[in-house]
């Protein structure tokens, strides 16, 4: 894991409120638990380019098409990505931009 280079500086994180955090804790977990999984987070790092195809996606996986359909499901099932259907294809994009600035953040981080 790389280094981080920004050093953490108490002073700048923001006064928590404790139980607002309680009531969204359990959301955002689920949300991390879902993008942990390799095969989504490429996905999902591809989709901050802009809506993509089912096959354009594939190309970028190891996958075969059906384990690969399952990952989409499951991205699909918590929200992460929006579906948009065009005659015979499928065309996935990011359903929320705090998903799109969380993994813009990784890319900035660990892929530059």
């Amino acid at each position: 894991m790389a280094e981080s280079t920004v050093p953490f500086e108490a002073e700048s994180v923001p006064d928590m409120d404790i139980s607002a955090m309680r009531e969204q804790a359990s959301l955002v977990a689920t949300m991390l638990k879902v993008m942990a999984h390799p095969e989504r987070l490429i996905v999902l790092c591809q989709l901050l380019a802009g809506e993509m195809s089912v096959g354009q996606l594939l190309q970028g996986s190891r996958l075969s098409q059906s384990a690969f359909s399952q990952h989409l499901s499951v991205l699909k099932r918590h929200q992460l990505v929006k579906v948009r259907k065009s005659s015979q294809q499928v065309f996935y994009q990011l359903n929320d931009p705090n998903v799109a600035a969380i993994i813009a953040t990784l890319q900035r981080l660990y892929c530059a």
